[in-house]
């Protein structure tokens, strides 16, 4: 992380308390909508183009659940393979990810293994995933099956939703499945996390060979 990403976390994180801070990556091929999914959650905005992500960058939202106030720093990656490590470096901090793909491109999805066998190699110890599919609008020009999509999560023990940013179709639904999955393994794994200690997770990294969830 370089000195204006670190300014910029920092000044964030003063802003006010809360209860948790969890912190996600969604990853995937170019021009499958990562950003544009992020915009969505975090803003409740969408534009139909958006410069291309050069490297990482990150938004955050402050969310309700359980009656906890939960800071959700959500990092936003670039799918081009010259960036690639630039990404990996930040996998082993992240307590989840949305694995995304565009139903209207067959390749983004072939490309599903490779991201996952990343996420498998170097994120962190309790890390989950979700399955996305997104630009579900694009009925008419579906390149990906729901079939071959379930198939890969079933493969993997992951949850799966199609989404929309364009029309909000699941997007919030993804996200909050994702942060849901993350604060049960919390629990699961008697872990107690708060505010200033929710980096916890990311001490540890493990190279895993079983499903991340």
């Amino acid at each position: 992380m370089n000195q204006n990403e670190k300014d910029k976390s920092n000044s964030i994180e003063n802003e006010e308390n809360f209860d948790k801070k969890i912190k996600l990556m969604v990853i995937g091929e170019t021009r499958v909508g990562k950003t544009s999914l992020i915009k969505k959650y975090a803003k409740n905005d969408f534009g139909e183009s958006y410069l291309t992500t050069v490297g990482i960058d990150f938004q955050e939202k402050i969310i309700k659940l359980n009656e906890q106030t939960i800071r959700v720093q959500i990092w936003d990656t670039a799918g081009q393979e010259r960036f690639r490590n630039i990404a990996k470096n930040y996998f082993n901090w992240s307590n989840g990810f949305l694995l995304v793909y565009d139903i209207t491109l067959k390749e983004s999805f072939e490309k599903l293994s490779f991201w996952y066998e990343q996420i498998k190699l170097n994120s962190p110890e309790y890390t989950k995933c979700v399955l996305v599919g997104n630009k579900c609008d694009l009925e008419d020009k579906r390149d990906v099956t729901k079939e071959k999509a379930e198939s890969f999560s079933k493969k993997y023990k992951i949850n799966f939703l199609e989404t929309s940013a364009k029309d909000g179709i699941n997007v919030n639904e993804a996200f909050e499945l994702l942060i849901s999955e993350i604060l049960k393994s919390f629990k699961d794994h008697n872990i107690e996390i708060n505010g200033s200690s929710s980096h916890v997770l990311n001490k540890t990294t493990r190279k895993r060979k079983n499903s991340l969830c």
